[in-house]
């Protein structure tokens, strides 16, 4: 049976947000801090979207999230700058201060709008400063997008 949880006013440090979280399985641990989601996790906060097969979110001590840590079919959907963005990763660390993802492990990042694409070890996606960054270190970083010749035929 699916279990649906309604986490109301949960504030990050840019504005307060409603976080809907849906999971087959939660464990809470009160004296860590911790609650750990286990199967079809979906949250959405805003238009934000992270979809995982465990997601472990550690709090602090006025229960406000600190930091999201996903694993397992990790699939995220972020705005940033305007741009509708979507990546997936093997693992996912979504610090909530710094309002940063970093995807590792077949990390991937998509601009949806200009079918943008970027393969990586490890991306960080700030959506503070709106960028990005890949690194390579074990595969190189393979980064692939559109040209338009027509433009430049018309030169």
């Amino acid at each position: 049976m699916r279990i649906v949880i309604l986490f109301l006013m949960i504030n990050s440090i840019i504005f307060a947000a409603e976080v809907q979280l849906t999971t087959d399985k939660i464990i809470v641990d009160e004296v860590n801090l911790k609650s750990r989601f286990v199967g079809n996790v979906v949250i959405i906060k805003g238009e934000d979207k992270l979809t995982a097969d465990i997601v472990t979110i550690d709090f602090d001590k006025q229960r406000e999230p600190l930091k999201y840590e996903a694993n397992g079919n990790v699939s995220v959907e972020i705005i940033m700058n305007k741009k509708r963005y979507h990546a997936n990763g093997d693992n996912l660390l979504y610090d909530v201060i710094l309002n940063r993802y970093t995807l590792t492990k077949n990390a991937f990042l998509e601009e949806i709008n200009t079918s943008r694409k970027i393969y990586g070890d490890t991306i960080v996606v700030d959506q503070n400063s709106g960028t990005y960054t890949v690194d390579g270190s074990l595969e190189p970083a393979k980064f692939i997008f559109q040209i338009d010749d027509k433009k430049r035929e018309d030169r």
